[in-house]
């Protein structure tokens, strides 16, 4: 199962706007997304503070920030 981390913060609507793009593809893909909250810790709050939201691989590789990538994430699926 391939994971991945997103990276948000409450009442964020770009966060909301990109999660509804990334989560059909939990099931239709058989991947794990995990959800990080940036506002609990705030050495991610500094990291990604003015990215957010953030999709990365599970190192922490980033695949896109503010809008979905959608050409980006699918490489990243078939690699």
């Amino acid at each position: 199962m391939t994971q991945f981390k997103f990276f948000y913060r409450n009442g964020c609507h770009l966060c909301e706007d990109m999660y509804q793009l990334i989560y059909p593809y939990e099931s239709s893909h058989n991947i794990m997304i995990e959800m990080v909250n940036i506002d609990n810790d705030s050495t991610l709050k500094n990291k990604y503070g003015l990215l957010i939201p953030v999709l990365t691989d599970t190192d922490e590789n980033e695949i896109c920030h503010y809008f979905f990538d959608k050409v980006r994430f699918e490489q990243v699926l078939n690699d």
